[in-house]
């Protein structure tokens, strides 16, 4: 029988040539020259004989050795051979996805290509998930192995996006069930209210004196030129931000005031038309002139560049003229609900302002009523501009 003593008066002293010891059960030493050390597992598999190495001496203890003898046999007494059972399993390791895998695979999936917030899912994974657990093997993991992402989330003051992240996760995972490259979901267990705060849905809305201390509060905020003419058009046009963000002048009218969004810029994945008032089709103008040889209407202010600035400059707009607007708790998104309501209130029949938000008609209408009522809406555009103007010249309209 072999013991640790004597492998270690033999570990790492030269011999002549190589040569075994035995130990017990198929279990033995191979020595080499250069004095290492090498466990191996001698047995029988069809009449054969095999030779399964097992790991060097300083690598593997004597008694793991032993170990994996014992798990060798029982892999053989099976009826199956411990070396290629060994190799399968290392191969299923080998091919089995991480998270990071998994991610990829959806954000090139047809499903995630036609978000319009691809780029931004795409930044959030990698920033949220993918840092802290995108070597992870999907399938060997337990529900306690995401709880540091959410909890950094949370510690951070991002309780609703952790919750977000986590709704996002699941469908991913769900599509490569799908598609075969993992067999279960390790978050389906989990909802959002055991890792954050479900995303409330808006309801704030400018009233008119709101309306005109937003407007002038752009005017003589330190902005650049291109981001006050875009913080007005959000509201005038009553269009998502993102829309406004990957606008190509291409894709302007201006002399029939109408704006064709194409199907990438929409959030139904369709394409739209939507009318114009002239005060947006002045400032869409005076934003052409700005950069008269891009095609994108608002490229990143610093770098001039032709694309669209990044999706979180919006954000940082609103943070920016928080601190110059007596207007609790509102977002860039209020906007666009503000827009809605006036139109609303000005009397302007539901499926024409439904029209001008992109929004798609409901029932039979959505059906039989492909009319895009380019008129109607340019008349609507048209009295929410003069109301806000009304509102930014009074302090009680």
């Amino acid at each position: 029988m072999l013991t640790d003593a004597r492998l270690r008066k033999l570990k790492g002293k030269p011999v002549e040539k190589r040569y075994e010891l035995s130990d017990a059960n198929g279990l033995s030493v191979r020595i080499t020259p250069a004095g290492m050390i090498v466990f191996q597992f001698r047995y029988q598999f069809n009449g054969k004989p095999r030779r399964m190495t097992l790991g060097q001496y300083d690598e593997v203890s004597l008694k793991e050795a032993r170990e994996a003898v014992v798990s060798a046999k029982k892999i053989l007494g099976t009826g199956k051979d411990p070396i290629i059972a060994r190799e399968m399993q290392l191969d299923k390791q080998r091919s089995s996805p991480t998270v990071e895998a998994c991610i990829k695979s959806w954000l090139e999936s047809a499903p995630a290509r036609r978000l319009v917030k691809h780029d931004h899912w795409e930044r959030a994974l990698n920033r949220h998930v993918v840092s802290q657990v995108g070597s992870m093997i999907v399938e060997d993991m337990e529900v306690k192995h995401w709880e540091p992402v959410f909890a950094r989330m949370r510690e951070n003051g991002a309780e609703t996006f952790a919750g977000e992240i986590l709704s996002r996760m699941k469908t991913i995972f769900s599509y490569c069930i799908r598609t075969g490259m993992i067999r279960f979901n390790p978050v389906s267990e989990l909802r959002v209210v055991d890792v954050g705060k479900r995303v409330r849905t808006g309801k704030r809305v400018f009233n008119d004196k709101e309306i005109g201390a937003f407007w002038s509060a752009v005017e003589s905020s330190t902005i650049t030129e291109q981001n006050k003419l875009l913080l007005k058009l959000l509201l005038l046009t009553a269009c998502r931000g993102v829309e406004m963000r990957l606008a190509r002048k291409k894709e302007f009218d201006l002399d029939e005031k109408i704006w064709y969004v194409p199907e990438s810029s929409s959030k139904t994945r369709e394409p739209f038309e939507r009318g114009l008032s002239n005060e947006a089709v002045q400032l869409l103008k005076k934003a052409f002139a700005l950069y008269p040889d891009f095609q994108q209407v608002f490229p990143p202010a610093a770098k001039k560049e032709d694309r669209p600035m990044a999706a979180g400059v919006l954000l940082n707009l609103a943070a920016q003229l928080r601190d110059d607007l007596d207007i609790p708790h509102w977002s860039i998104h209020d906007l666009r609900r503000t827009a809605k309501t006036k139109m609303s209130e000005l009397g302007i029949l539901p499926h024409i302002s439904e029209k001008v938000l992109g929004h798609k008609l409901a029932g039979v209408l959505a059906v039989y009523d492909q009319h895009a009522y380019i008129k109607e809406q340019q008349e609507a555009a048209e009295r929410l501009a003069n109301h806000i103007q009304s509102c930014v010249g009074s302090v009680s309209p």
